[in-house]
């Protein structure tokens, strides 16, 4: 083909016919510029295929590590909410003549449990270049997500100080942590019996209590607001998806 046109263009310029040799030569650029850009197009369509492939494999993995952190926190977030109502109760029962309370009202300051979430998939999309094919409310929404984490994070910090700065000492002082029941771990059961009564009536281990319970609400309240944010992102995840499935069913 190439050589057809080179002999036409040699016969034209042989035959003195210049003014349609111009308009052969512009139409031979003309030419050229078109078939560059169906190149160009041609490879901008497996660019755009390649990304969009790629931005669906992200989503996979975002959506598993989100899925597996929303089952974890929904079950620290329940026991959050079981030490904050337990020590609610347990305070409102103390009094210098206390009445006998339940067991697991008493053992529930004791317990502590903390959300640690899955960051694989999120620091690897991060710490590259790939991040770059996220949508922009997607890239949002996992900055608000980190945030919220942030916030949780230092609020556990706070309880756990307090916690080991004034309620395990008095606890450990004057409760015997063996007799603790806990779906944890299991101990043998202590030969000292706890002082319950005198537990109950003394006010700074009422202190201790509120304080307990104040802090299990501020968790909740942190892995509530961190539990939504997830739940955003998937919802997010899954719309992308189902824009990239109605994409790929109108350009077959």
């Amino acid at each position: 083909m190439i050589k057809f046109f080179r002999h036409f263009r040699q016969r034209l310029i042989g035959e003195n016919r210049f003014s349609k040799y111009v308009l052969y030569a512009i139409g031979e650029i003309i030419l050229v510029v078109i078939g560059i850009l169906i190149a160009l197009q041609i490879n901008n369509w497996n660019e755009d295929k390649k990304s969009r492939k790629e931005q669906q494999k992200i989503l996979i993995e975002l959506k598993d590590e989100f899925k597996s952190n929303q089952d974890a926190l929904r079950i620290i977030k329940e026991q959050h909410k079981f030490v904050m109502l337990k020590a609610e109760e347990l305070s409102q029962m103390m009094s210098p003549n206390p009445k006998v309370v339940e067991t697991e009202k008493l053992d529930s300051i004791m317990y502590a449990m903390v959300f640690l979430p899955e960051f694989n998939a999120v620091n690897r999309l991060t710490m590259s270049d790939r991040i770059t094919l996220l949508d922009d409310a997607l890239k949002n929404d996992i900055a608000f997500w980190k945030s919220k984490y942030d916030e949780y994070k230092y609020s556990i910090k706070i309880t756990y100080n307090l916690y080991m700065d004034y309620i395990y000492p008095f606890v450990s002082e004057n409760y015997q942590l063996k007799n603790i029941k806990s779906s944890m771990f299991e101990t043998d059961k202590s030969y000292f019996e706890n002082e319950t009564m005198t537990i109950l009536s003394n006010p700074a281990f009422e202190n201790h209590v509120k304080m307990r319970s104040l802090n299990a609400q501020l968790l909740f309240n942190r892995a509530n607001d961190l539990y939504n944010a997830q739940n955003t992102i998937l919802e997010s995840i899954d719309k992308l998806k189902k824009i990239e499935v109605t994409y790929t069913r109108t350009n077959r």
